[in-house]
């Protein structure tokens, strides 16, 4: 079944149209990364998804619900499309553990101690039970990054978006969001990552998809896509990325 469905999709800002009729439909338990070069957007199409960017025309279904319809809760859809951003978004007043629990308190209207529960098990599951008092200055960027996810995690959503989840890391902390990235796509946790990790859309995802100039160039199975890409624009770009 579909979890997401875009139809169509356009976005400008202005006069620059940055999407330019994108078809894609993700179905659940899926994980889909999307990849290729700056300014392509990829990011766009993803922040489309929750309506974090309103789209200019096209549809968007999500869990069965159309986003750009006035009567849909796009909150409601938020719950269940989980974000992780580029630049973790935690909050710096308050500690790891509330950073994780605010979404079950406040949207789920879970009880305290039973948010708390739910949060020390997102910590563990991250690898950062150890840190649930620490406030987010105190932690690495990809701690950072593992709280960001058990936050997302906390409202239960059937999908997750994670917008270049790593690309503002250093090298060496790249691996440890990765592999918590890894544990839950092999629990079937419906995934759509826009990313520059080539090894990881290798191994991990079902489907590569290669976005330029704001349309879909390309997808396929990562085997056939790494392997043997048909676009000449996507030979260059897998040409000038194994290089670095």
């Amino acid at each position: 079944m579909s979890m997401i469905k875009i139809i169509d999709l356009h976005k400008s800002y202005g006069d620059l149209e940055v999407i330019k009729g994108i078809d894609l439909d993700i179905k659940s338990g899926e994980v889909v990364c999307i990849i290729g070069p700056s300014g392509s957007g990829k990011s766009t199409v993803l922040r489309c998804i929750n309506r974090l960017e309103t789209p200019t025309s096209g549809r968007i279904i999500v869990d069965g619900k159309d986003i750009m319809e006035p009567a849909t809760n796009i909150n409601h859809v938020r719950t269940e499309a989980g974000m992780v951003f580029q630049q973790f978004n935690l909050f710096p007043h308050i500690n790891v553990l509330g950073n994780v629990t605010l979404g079950p308190v406040k949207v789920r209207k879970m009880s305290r101690s039973d948010a708390d529960k739910l949060g020390l098990s997102l910590l563990e599951k991250v690898g950062l039970a150890d840190k649930a008092k620490n406030y987010p200055e105190q932690l690495s960027g990809g701690q950072k990054q593992r709280v960001a996810i058990a936050r997302a995690l906390s409202l239960k959503p059937k999908v997750i978006l994670f917008d270049e989840p790593t690309s503002a890391l250093d090298p060496e902390l790249v691996g440890e969001v990765l592999e918590v990235m890894r544990q839950l796509a092999s629990e079937g946790m419906t995934m759509v990552v826009v990313t520059h990790e080539m090894g990881f859309a290798r191994d991990v995802a079902d489907r590569v998809i290669f976005i330029d100039k704001g349309v879909i160039q390309e997808q396929n199975t990562p085997k056939e896509f790494f392997s043997n890409p048909a676009n000449p624009r996507l030979r260059d770009f897998l040409g000038k990325v194994s290089e670095h």
